[in-house]
């Protein structure tokens, strides 16, 4: 199989979050694409009482899979994760920085209800630190683990490329495999072939480029090419 593409959904509006996945859906409704719920929109949802989950959940009607990026850090199964999953959500998201005994909670639990949880390297303090934890993370048992460049470290001119190859690498002889996020495009896919051919790239997550994007979806179609063009992987991707 080939990575998936992941949508990341990063409004501060809710409603201008569900119109762009109307948007999305009405042209590409049966794709095999992860649609992710973004913490601003979470938080806004929250604030404004709207089970922005379940809205998410009732339009994807051919079981497209739903991430909750709530990058839980305390307790993060009990607190907010199991919620996300019995509101219809697939996957939520969890710091990489949480206390191990966190990690091991979120396993547990994403396990116990036949779901899934991603680690977030985002907070960690450097590269090296970064891929230190990604080894640490996957013999815990994590499966998923996000190599992310956060808006901050973008507008520094960091890209993710160097921490995806590197926590690639650390991660060869794992069965654990990588979301690939922040700030790509379209052309930065095929710089991912080798650790696709290898089994370790589980998606390619893109927000604004997609989302932002005066046309989101020829940007759609050029992702989804781009990733078409990549080689079959030579372990099957994780079910999300």
């Amino acid at each position: 199989m080939k990575p998936y593409l992941w949508i990341a959904y990063d409004y501060t509006s809710t409603a201008e979050c569900l119109k762009m996945l109307d948007t999305i859906l009405a042209v590409h409704p049966d794709r095999q694409i992860i649609h992710e719920i973004g913490r601003p929109t979470l938080i806004q949802a929250a604030l404004e009482g709207v089970p922005i989950v379940t809205e998410f959940r009732q339009r994807l009607g051919n079981g497209q899979t739903l991430v909750a990026d709530f990058k839980g850090y305390d307790v993060p199964y009990i607190a907010e994760g199991k919620l996300y999953y019995a509101a219809g959500t697939d996957l939520v998201t969890v710091m990489a920085t949480a206390p191990n005994e966190a990690i091991q909670e979120a396993i547990a639990g994403a396990n116990a209800d036949n779901k899934q949880v991603a680690f977030d390297l985002m907070a960690c303090l450097d590269d090296d630190w970064k891929m230190q934890r990604a080894q640490e993370l996957a013999d815990m048992g994590a499966k998923l683990i996000s190599c992310h460049t956060g808006w901050s470290e973008q507008a520094a001119g960091k890209t993710p490329s160097a921490l995806i190859a590197k926590v690639c690498q650390q991660l060869q002889d794992s069965s654990t495999q990588v979301v690939a996020m922040g700030g790509l495009k379209p052309s930065n896919v095929k710089d991912l072939r080798s650790y696709v051919a290898a089994g370790k790239i589980f998606a390619i997550a893109v927000g604004s480029a997609i989302t932002r994007s005066p046309n989101p979806h020829a940007a759609i179609d050029q992702f989804l090419n781009e990733i078409e063009q990549l080689p079959q992987s030579v372990k099957p991707l994780i079910t999300a």
